[in-house]
């Protein structure tokens, strides 16, 4: 699966923005943040989203994956701190599960969850009918069940604010993908404890107090599963803060990376004379 589109600034350890599911423009606010300063951000617009074209078929969760993996590794990626945020939290974890030696840590905020009782319960109030006005054609209609779902009934004020009216209109003509084919397979996605277990990347999973509460339950319960997850909740926010709070996350991410990256650097030093066979100068 080709198609993926990006934008980069400045040097330093890898973080990687992957933008949610609906509309691409969700990162736009973090990227530009000072907050970032300091490491190389790579900005990803993934297939069907943009100018991208759509897959020629319905792609798996695993696929998308796989493509963003391809990119990183072809701008000479070694080692990424990934950025999620919903249905691309989804595609971060299944890429520390296929390629672990790529992701260095996980910055999941408010994570899409493919089945279960509490997505059941919850998300199926606003899905379901979404899905089914898209499938009626009726793709602004679906735009905005789903948003008034996971963003309360203010999501088109803050759109409108941070996007413009041309931003609104563009993130209502991607979500045209997001039904068809994103949404689908984020409910095909066979994730589990078992699945979760195998992922060695630390994860810092990421909320707001003012969501509705079943993306906290999510957030716990994921955490309960990973071997290495920590959450952090940032006052005030909701499933929108990418575009309302960017440069409070963006400080939570400069964070956790910096703080990984110093405990690594610490670890590779401590097992870089045993496994040279050699004692570091003195002096």
């Amino acid at each position: 699966m080709k198609g993926i589109d990006y934008e980069e600034r400045g040097q330093g350890p890898a973080v990687c923005l992957a933008h949610a599911g609906v509309f691409s423009a969700w990162f736009s606010p973090l990227w530009r943040t000072s907050a970032l300063d300091g490491f190389r951000v790579i900005r990803l617009i993934r297939p069907g989203y943009g100018n991208n074209p759509p897959p020629s078929e319905r792609a798996s969760l695993t696929a998308h994956a796989r493509a963003c993996g391809a990119l990183l590794r072809e701008l000479g990626v070694d080692r990424v701190y990934w950025v999620g945020h919903s249905s691309s939290c989804c595609i971060g974890l299944q890429l520390a599960i296929d390629q672990p030696n790529l992701v260095a840590g996980l910055i999941l905020f408010e994570t899409a969850r493919p089945s279960g009782p509490i997505r059941d319960a919850n998300a199926g109030s606003y899905v379901t009918p979404a899905l089914a006005a898209a499938r009626d054609g009726d793709v602004a209609r679906a735009f905005d069940i789903f948003l008034s779902g996971v963003g309360g009934e203010h999501y088109r004020t803050i759109l409108l604010q941070r996007l413009g009216p041309t931003g609104v209109a563009t993130a209502e003509r991607e979500s045209a993908y997001f039904f068809a084919d994103e949404l689908p397979a984020v409910g095909a996605w066979p994730f589990g404890p078992e699945d979760a277990a195998r992922i060695t990347a630390p994860a810092l999973l990421v909320g707001g107090t003012g969501s509705p509460p079943w993306f906290a339950e999510n957030q716990t319960q994921l955490a309960t599963w990973l071997p290495d997850a920590t959450i952090v909740t940032l006052d005030g926010c909701d499933h929108l803060a990418p575009l309302t709070h960017p440069t409070d996350l963006a400080k939570v991410i400069a964070d956790f990376v910096k703080r990984r990256t110093r405990h690594e650097t610490a670890t590779d030093t401590d097992i870089a004379p045993a496994a040279s066979g050699k004692t570091p100068p003195i002096g």
